[in-house]
């Protein structure tokens, strides 16, 4: 009973913590937002000013509208209500997509983007959701990989699966933290002056993603400042 009780006591502040980080995430983008439309409500603008202005308020709502989205995906995998469009395809063709999408914020940081990826590997999957898994790694590694850094996505076969791969040259992962890096509601710095941003739910999504699709992931890193790697392995389809 009492280790029921102290489960329940540390589930309770977990979600007490995320709210709390709900919260400054969501306010954060939004106060971006409605600062510069107080500067464009005033006077008549400079062509710079206006063009900072759509820059910032651009950024701010993309990152806002992905915390929304994310959010969703968590509700619909908790209620059970998330679907695959299951089709055959190419990984090597969703990890492009990802990467392109994800080239913008590397770039934008400094850190190096490099793609290793083999021969055609069919598999029986939902194009956006695993594409969805191999940004939100990347991005994720990206986040925690100093300018200069490198983060490297890999895909090869291994007997009658593949391996996704997404490695980085970052801050690495806590030993204690390390089991715990999938579960919903959990950061590794949850307080308000952390240092890296966002709500903490791009893991939680990517395990259930990859389970849906048959699969599993797991986490390595040998510790602080040691990068960290990201493994998705995920069983092949038929012969192309």
């Amino acid at each position: 009973e009492r280790a029921a009780r102290s489960e329940a006591e540390r589930a309770a502040r977990m979600k007490d913590d995320f709210v709390s980080t709900l919260s400054h995430e969501l306010r954060t983008p939004l106060n971006a937002i409605l600062g510069w439309i107080g500067v464009l409500k005033q006077q008549q603008q400079s062509p710079e000013t206006l063009a900072k202005a759509i820059v910032v308020i651009d950024r701010n709502s993309r990152r806002q509208s992905q915390m929304v989205d994310d959010l969703l995906d968590v509700s619909r995998i908790m209620s059970g209500k998330l679907r695959l469009d299951v089709q055959r395809l190419d990984a090597a063709t969703a990890i492009e997509e990802a990467l392109a999408s994800a080239q913008p914020a590397a770039d934008a940081k400094g850190v190096r983007l490099v793609k290793v990826l083999g021969s055609a590997a069919i598999i029986q999957g939902d194009p956006g959701r695993l594409q969805q898994v191999v940004w939100n790694l990347v991005t994720n590694a990206i986040k925690f990989t100093p300018r200069g850094g490198l983060v490297q996505i890999t895909l090869r076969k291994v007997n009658s699966h593949i391996h996704i791969q997404v490695s980085d040259s970052g801050q690495g992962i806590r030993a204690d933290l390390l089991p715990h890096v999938f579960q919903r509601f959990r950061q590794g710095d949850a307080s308000a002056t952390r240092h890296q941003s966002g709500l903490g739910l791009g893991l939680a999504i990517v395990k259930n993603l990859v389970e849906m699709h048959g699969g599993s992931v797991e986490a390595a890193s040998e510790g602080d400042g040691l990068g960290s790697v990201f493994t998705v392995r995920l069983p092949g389809g038929a012969p192309a």
